[in-house]
This record gives structure tokens, C-alpha cells and sequence, in this order.
């Protein structure tokens, strides 16, 4: 079975608590992505959803390792004619630092058209500012996916940011990761001030938190993100090579704040749910494909949506012709995955999907990874139709070296905090 699209988010590759940073679990993906779709299918479109490579936890070489080894592994279980990068908040420096500073000293936006930025075309490094990022992609220019795109020359990468947008089919497909409508980011007065008040900074030891903007009511969604880049930055720098990086205290710590809680079991098996047969169960019993938008009980992330993104969205789509009505967005961040309908501010039928993620939030967690999925097929009437799909990947049974691999990397989950120093423990 041929994709036209295929969208994974939130690998956070390099992190010790990601599935997909150790060999058996890509292994393990490339199995079933062979027995869900063919021994040797193609793929139109990989969209990569954001929090790829975990670069504000893990360090420049792990990172590298990692996502070398990913795309490598995607690349042998597939024929992928284009591939489209669209940043997250853990690998949003990796963007920003291929970025030109303006002569005005103010902070690179980095803002694309919705197609992206066309990087490599044809075999070539079309945009040599952006190497970097086919260093860590393809391991350019000596990896052996770089010589394989050099030799076929039949491949396509690109950079989208703050989204990707395309139409299929009569219906428009957005993707954007979901930094936008973080909750320290739309909650950002709230955010500044208690870290003033707690001098969260020090507590931590190291690391400055900044959040110079404010968002007005008519800004749009270039202005939104040219005021957000620099404290998304901030808030999630590069841990470049230091071996136990501040932002590893820091983001346990928010995770402690959080009171993030509860363990989701493995599902028994590996399924895809096309739209149509999705469960309606609602994300607040930990559900493996949770119902995000209840009536009256939607997760928290599409009420920010709602409230701070998605207008911002719906004027960028008209602004390059692109039709708003029928609408299938799809993002991460939340690590929940899951699913969703909406009604836009002109009544425009919005289906939502969440990509969940790939890393472990303590030992027994199974982690919802969730492939989001486009086939296309003829119709009777020989008409094309196109048909939407979560793919809930399981890896109960893999097990590395006799021990369970999720196990594995919820044990690593567990022992983070105690990076944390004695200050921040008790605080936490």
C-alpha cells in the first residue's frame, strides 16, 4: 500500500528515554511498517512533526547518532520521495541557529512559505545555510543516506516553519508541532512573573529564562512567531556536548511541576484505525487513541488552539490561496496522541489528529506512538480517495538483551530527577 503522506512527531531522538533511540526499537518499527503496508511501498510525503532530535536534552553527537540512524532506517523500508522538517520546541534551535541574523540585531523569525524551504533537491545541497541540518538528517556528505540521495537523485527535503501546508484531494492538510499554544507560551505574563518571584533561575543554577512578548490581537502568525522564537530559544537552548546540561535539570523539573502521572499500558498489539472507527473514549482515562474534544471536556491544548492559533492559521492559508474547508490538522507536543473534530470560526468541519510520542514517563509507560497515515485508492467510480488513518505502533514483547524495552527506557525516565540538585528537589 502507497502513502501519500505519513507523519511521525515527538521521537525526541538521542534521549535515553526514547524507544526509537535504541537499534532495537527502530528495528521494531521497520517490521511493522513492512507487515502494515507492504514489504516495499512508497511514501509521497514524510512529515516530520517536530522534537525529532532532542537537542535541548541530548548532545550534538547523540543526536546526530540517532537521527543518522532513523532516517537510514526509514529510508530501507521505503521509498520516500519527499521528506518536510517542520521544527518543535526541543529541536527549534537547530533551525534558528541556520538562520541569518537582521542587520538590526533583532532575532531571525525563520518564517517559510506553507510549502517550506526547499534544502535538497536533485541529489544537491540546494541551501547551504541550512547544512546543518542535513548533517543531522542524512549525515551530509559522507553518511551513507547522503550517498544514497546523491545517487538516486530522486528525493525532495524541505523545511516548514512555524507549518507545512498542502491540498490533497480537495481537502487542506496542515501540520505544525505545537509549540504555539504551549502552555508557557499563551500563559507567558503568568510564566514571567513566578519566575521572578521564585527566581527559578537560581534555583536551577546556570540557565536564564526570558519571555520578552506579548501578543496582540491582530498580529499574525509571522509577527506571532518573530515575538516567540527568542523565548522558545530560551526556554529549550542547545545542550550542545555538555554531558548533564541544566536544561536536563530544568525540564525534569517542569515535568515534576506538571504532576505529570498515571501509566498507560501496552496495547497488545500493533493496529490502524482509519477515521470512522476511532475510539470515542475521552483522553482523561489514558486511553491508548484518546477522544480529545468531548463536548464541553476537550484537552486543554485545543482550547489554546482554539484561543491563540488556529484564527492565526486560517487567515495564513487564505493569505497563500490555500482553501480552509476541509480541514485536517495534525501536531504533537502533548505526548497524548489521539484524535478530534472541530468547528472552525466559519462552521469549517476541522478533523484533528495527534501524533503522540515515542518516550517513556516511567518505568511500566508505554509511550502512544501513533503514525499518522494518507492512502489513496480509486473508487468504483473511478474517482481517487483518499483515507486518513492512526497506526498505534506496540512494542509489548521487544525486549533488548531479555529486558523489556520499554521497561528499559521508562527506568531511565525514573532516574532523571535525581539530576535534579538538592534546591530543586525540594522545590519540586
Amino acid at each position: 500500500m502507497d502513502l501519500e503522506i505519513l507523519a511521525v512527531s515527538d521521537t525526541h531522538l538521542g534521549e535515553d528515554t526514547s524507544l526509537l533511540s535504541y537499534p532495537h526499537g527502530r528495528r521494531h518499527l521497520w517490521r511493522t511498517l513492512r507487515e502494515c503496508f507492504g514489504e516495499r511501498f512508497t511514501i509521497e510525503e514524510l512529515v516530520l512533526v517536530g522534537d525529532i532530535a532532542d537537542a535541548t536534552i541530548s548532545s550534538t553527537s547523540q543526536i546526530h547518532t540517532h537521527t543518522n540512524a532513523f532516517c537510514e532506517m526509514m529510508g530501507s523500508v521505503a521509498t520516500i520521495k519527499k521528506a518536510v522538517y517542520v521544527p518543535g520546541n526541543h529541536d527549534h534551535t537547530v533551525w534558528t541557529e541556520c538562520l541569518t541574523r537582521p542587520r538590526d540585531g533583532s532575532y531571525p523569525a525563520g518564517v517559510t512559505n506553507p510549502a517550506g524551504r526547499t534544502v535538497v533537491e536533485d541529489g544537491k545541497l540546494m541551501d547551504t545555510d541550512c547544512r546543518a541540518l542535513v548533517e543531522l538528517f542524512f549525515g551530509y556528505e559522507c553518511g551513507s543516506s547522503w550517498r544514497a540521495i546523491e545517487e538516486e537523485r530522486d528525493f525532495k527535503f524541505v523545511v516548514a516553519n512555524p507549518l507545512y501546508a498542502k491540498s490533497l484531494g480537495g481537502r487542506t492538510y496542515v501540520f505544525t508541532h505545537g509549540t504555539h499554544f504551549r502552555p508557557e507560551i499563551t500563559m507567558r505574563r503568568v510564566l514571567r512573573r513566578a519566575l521572578d518571584i521564585l527566581q527559578l533561575d537560581r534555583i536551577i543554577g546556570g540557565i536564564e529564562v526570558e519571555s520578552r512578548f506579548e501578543l496582540a490581537e491582530d498580529d499574525d502568525l509571522e509577527t506571532m512567531e518573530g515575538k516567540i522564537a527568542e523565548a522558545v530559544d530560551t526556554l529549550f537552548p542547545r545542550a550542545k556536548n555538555d554531558p548533564t546540561p541544566k536544561t536536563d535539570q530544568a525540564y525534569y523539573l517542569y515535568q515534576q511541576l506538571r504532576a505529570k502521572s498515571g501509566i498507560r499500558e501496552s496495547p497488545p498489539k500493533t493496529e490502524p484505525y482509519e477515521w470512522g472507527r476511532l475510539p470515542h473514549t475521552s483522553w482523561k482515562k489514558k486511553t491508548r487513541i484518546p477522544f480529545l474534544t468531548p463536548k464541553g471536556k476537550h484537552h486543554k491544548s485545543i482550547s489554546r488552539w482554539d484561543e491563540f492559533f488556529l484564527q492565526r492559521m486560517l487567515d495564513y492559508l487564505t493569505k497563500h490561496n490555500l482553501p480552509d474547508d476541509p480541514l485536517t490538522f495534525v501536531y504533537g507536543d502533548t505526548h497524548t496522541g489521539g484524535w478530534g473534530e472541530w468547528k472552525g470560526p466559519s462552521g469549517q468541519e476541522i478533523r484533528i489528529f495527534n501524533c503522540g510520542a515515542w518516550i517513556s514517563g516511567g518505568k511500566g509507560d508505554h509511550p502512544p506512538c501513533h503514525v499518522f497515515a494518507v492512502a489513496k485508492d480509486e473508487g468504483e467510480d473511478g474517482a481517487e480517495h483518499f483515507h486518513e488513518s492512526i497506526l498505534d505502533v506496540s512494542f509489548k514483547g521487544v525486549k533488548v538483551e531479555g529486558e523489556s524495552l520499554v521497561e528499559l527506557a521508562g527506568q531511565d525516565a525514573e532516574n532523571k530527577p535525581r539530576k535534579l540538585n538538592p534546591f530543586a528537589r525540594l522545590f519540586a
